[in-house]
């Protein structure tokens, strides 16, 4: 058996790693939640704004730091090549940027 002052330390260490476990548990899920949120306000944006479908194919968030932005990337729907890229603010989930091929033009 352990002695008392390594058993101490064992659990000592198993509380901080399942601290650490769930600590980035939650922060994986919220972040997730974020980007769904995301994706759905830059949907609407390049349909209110282009007229056109997207899928999105992945995301990065700009340092907490710096910006509390996440940028995504994808594509026209139906059309892999027709690239699109937009930059959300997860704040109020409004649309700081957007871009779309250039032969797409805006609807306004």
């Amino acid at each position: 058996m352990l002695n008392k002052k390594y058993r101490t330390l064992l659990t000592l260490l198993i509380m901080i790693g399942l601290s650490i476990t769930v600590f980035c548990a939650c922060m994986s899920n919220e972040q997730k939640e974020i980007v769904h949120k995301a994706e759905i306000a830059s949907q609407v944006y390049f349909k209110e704004i282009y007229g056109i479908n997207i899928e999105f194919t992945g995301h990065k968030f700009i340092p907490s730091d710096l910006s509390h932005t996440v940028s995504l990337t994808g594509y026209v729907k139906g059309n892999k090549t027709q690239e699109i890229f937009a930059m959300v603010d997860y704040d109020t989930y409004e649309v700081k940027t957007g871009s779309a091929p250039d032969d797409i033009k805006p609807l306004k």
